[in-house]
């Protein structure tokens, strides 16, 4: 024990650097040997662990000192452990996007999350470790003799580092032109730098003055009936998953029996809620959007709020992430408000007293928003009631890779099909109305998910790595008969397969609206001639 007791600060971050590489990398390992086999690239592989060890202990040496050394290690030691289990068991990345779902999200999605494997990786890879940090002696020489012994190792570490490179030269040139996407998965230092980048980005969007768009939006079809549009996001829905797109099983029953239009090449703007949400509302493109400026500036819904438009926002997930900071918004994730609840409260409780806010708002133009909770992982089987498990068996807990493949898509498709009856209870609300208003629904998801393919669970990969999966959601629109005579169905339709994405969505909205701004972009509208 003595070894453990008492110690210098470098062999302590030593020591601490090499269980960290070796227990929280194997998915970094795992992806390496895809790419360079064992079989012709034995010594690279063990280069790499060699070169990510000498990289993390001269990370460590710059920052750890007397009084920050245990600090730092400990809090290394316990968050390498949960990013280890979520690469381990999800495939998933720990970027900036992904810290800011994690900050932004409720104590339900936590508590899907938890299981008793997380709380043995934990406490065998991070509190146990910590412990031993925690009540280690460390050796206090003089200010002169510790820098020496710093020194002394930070030169050691890079003169390794360069050997290493300098030795397999061939391989690490190809490694940094061809393989980059690798750096995602190196576990601690991609989190660490996706918590500054997050950092960065709160300060950026603090610092930015809100910006104000579209201040000449209004209503253009004064004389003509007036609108009701609801538009419903949906949570981690495949555009491949709905049987109205092809898909072999019959996800849709009740939306096939309408007439709709769903459009089958549809991309979302990110691949996490905390990103695509505000990304999808923002008159920005994908590749403009950044949060330092996107929410700091009127969203779509801001300028068609200002157009007169009555436009509130029921939400059933984790928060609108800023977008309806400034519209009518109400939870529906409570049994004192959402009347539809067993083990959790139901997408359906939504449209409660909806009627009612509609014919009490019947001289007005009305944009309804509800963001469901939709088929959000890892927990498919709670986001259904019993009555919706058509395909069994199903994978009945959050740790996905304990379950076969048939058990999580048959808990998975469920939750499309409730999608399916939610949205089909949406739309009989609009027919019921549809004297008073020229309604629409539009749905459109957020973000897809992975349900093992190639490894890999869940969603929030970075955008340039993420699969289809991820990234193509689906997209419906149905019309009632007013609204269908202000719009060329039929040339809608011939729409349906073209290429989309969630930059339309904005100025899809204004057009259905009929809101007329200069933000506003014809060619970007589905339905705009």
């Amino acid at each position: 024990m003595k070894f453990f007791r008492q110690m210098s600060q470098m062999r302590l971050i030593l020591l601490v650097a090499t269980f960290i590489t070796l227990t929280g990398n194997f998915t970094f390992f795992e992806q390496a040997i895809l790419i360079f086999p064992l079989e012709q690239n034995l010594l690279f592989v063990f280069s790499l662990f060699i070169l990510l060890l000498t990289f993390l202990s001269a990370l460590l040496i710059l920052v750890c000192y007397r009084h920050t050394i245990k600090p730092i290690l400990i809090f290394l030691l316990t968050t390498s452990a949960i990013a280890g289990y979520a690469a381990n068991n999800y495939g998933i990345i720990i970027n900036e996007h992904m810290i800011a779902s994690i900050v932004e999200t409720n104590s339900a999605e936590t508590f899907d999350l938890l299981s008793v494997k997380l709380v043995i990786y934990v406490f065998l890879l991070g509190i146990v470790p910590a412990y031993f940090v925690a009540t280690a002696r460390i050796e206090r020489p003089v200010v002169k003799r510790q820098l020496i012994q710093r020194l002394k190792t930070l030169v050691g570490v890079f003169l390794v580092c360069v050997l290493i490179i300098v030795s397999f030269s061939r391989n690490y040139t190809a490694f940094a032109q061809e393989n980059r996407d690798l750096k995602y998965y190196v576990n601690p230092t991609y989190y660490l730098y996706a918590v500054s980048k997050y950092i960065d980005s709160q300060f950026e969007v603090a610092k930015v003055p809100f910006k104000q768009i579209g201040m000449d939006a209004q209503v253009r079809h004064q004389g003509e009936q007036r609108r009701l549009v609801i538009m419903v996001i949906g949570e981690t829905a495949r555009a491949d998953r709905f049987s109205l797109n092809g898909y072999e099983r019959n996800t849709n029953p009740n939306l096939s029996k309408e007439s709709l239009i769903s459009f089958t090449d549809m991309s979302a703007c990110g691949t996490n809620t905390a990103f695509s949400l505000p990304c999808m509302f923002s008159v920005l493109s994908r590749d403009d959007y950044s949060h330092g400026e996107g929410k700091n500036m009127s969203n779509v819904l801001d300028i068609i709020k200002r157009a007169g438009v009555d436009v509130i926002w029921r939400e059933n997930n984790t928060g609108a992430k800023g977008v309806a900071d400034r519209l009518d918004f109400e939870y529906f994730n409570s049994s004192s408000v959402n009347t539809v609840c067993d083990i959790e409260c139901r997408d359906e409780g939504m449209l409660s007293n909806l009627a009612v806010l509609i014919k009490a708002r019947s001289d007005k133009n009305i944009l309804i928003v509800l963001h469901s909770m939709g088929s959000h992982g890892p927990a498919y089987y709670k986001r259904y009631p019993g009555a919706f498990e058509v395909f069994t068996p199903t994978c009945q807990t959050n740790q996905l890779n304990e379950c076969s493949d048939d058990e999580i898509n048959n808990a998975y498709d469920n939750s499309i099909i409730y999608t399916d009856y939610f949205l089909s209870k949406a739309i009989s609300l609009l027919k019921n109305d549809s004297g008073n208003h020229a309604s629409a629904l539009l749905y459109v998801s957020d973000h897809g998910e992975s349900l093992g393919e190639n490894g890999i669970y869940l969603h929030g990969l970075p955008y340039m790595i993420a699969p289809s999966e991820q990234t193509q959601v689906p997209a419906i629109l149905w019309l009632n008969e007013a609204m269908s005579e202000v719009q060329d169905v039929s040339f809608i339709k011939e729409k349906s397969d073209n290429l989309l994405s969630h930059d339309n969505l904005s100025h899809t909205l204004l057009g259905l609206m009929g809101v007329e701004t200069k933000v506003y972009d014809s060619s970007l509208d589905i339905m705009a001639k």
